[in-house]
């Protein structure tokens, strides 16, 4: 029996199921959504990704054949506030909306460190966070979940828009060798923030809709020459096709 050649899906997703997880699982074969995953596979990392920005002894931002399962590694360097930080290309807004969901394993020690993972509006800003324990900023857009362990070894998710910064301090503390899945959710000019799928911010952060955001991972060193190196393993961005 040959296969069937199915009809077109316009709008089925939303026509025929409800809020919920029904719908957050089918969307991502729909073509009302354009679905982007990065598994870092293959020999080099491709061509579409803008120059990494990197500053310092040995910082780098790595792609090695054969490691297993594929993954990019970003290497702070030795020097300290050494970094590494690797962006897409600013092609998603908050006006059309998206989901940016990120793997990445922290590094064997997690002391001297600082990580952003998240979207901005730069790909080669050294950091978007300025500041983490006062938040202040180096973007003028973005959402990232960060560590930064000159304030404390605690993840926080922070937001700005130009005007207004928002900070969830504290969500919890990051632990050494171990992968996270972190999600940044943008609808509108609202943000929410996600931890293995568990929701841990959201409600007062914003950003500017307009603007638009790369996703964006960033390690950098943050005293004497013990380099740092995280991992980044998946990116899955899912939004609007129109």
């Amino acid at each position: 029996m040959a296969i069937p050649v199915p009809y077109p899906t316009d709008q089925l997703i939303d026509q025929k199921t409800g809020i919920g997880y029904r719908r957050d699982l089918w969307a991502r074969g729909s073509a009302d959504y354009k679905h982007i995953q990065e598994n870092f596979w293959g020999d080099a990392l491709d061509a579409k990704y803008p120059a990494a920005k990197t500053n310092g002894t040995s910082a780098a931002v790595t792609f090695t054949e054969h490691n297993e399962d594929g993954y990019l590694e970003l290497v702070s360097g030795t020097d300290s506030a050494g970094y590494a930080g690797q962006g897409m290309g600013m092609q998603w807004t908050g006006t059309r909306g998206v989901l940016a969901e990120f793997i990445v394993r922290t590094p064997s020690a997690v002391t001297t460190l600082k990580i952003e993972v998240g979207l901005s509006d730069a790909d080669d800003d050294a950091g978007a966070v300025n500041v983490k324990s006062t938040p202040s900023h180096t973007a003028t857009d973005y959402a990232v979940f960060v560590v930064d362990t000159t304030d404390d070894a605690n993840i926080a998710f922070i937001s700005y828009n130009g005007t207004t910064g928002v900070a969830t301090q504290d969500i919890q503390a990051i632990a050494a060798s171990t992968t996270y899945r972190f999600a940044v959710r943008i609808v509108g000019a609202s943000v929410q923030g996600f931890i293995n799928g568990k929701l841990v911010s959201g409600g007062t952060h914003v950003i500017t809709a307009a603007t638009k955001l790369t996703p964006w991972v960033f390690c950098q060193a943050r005293a004497g020459s013990a380099s740092r190196t995280l991992q980044w393993h998946k990116l899955d961005l899912l939004y609007p096709a129109y």
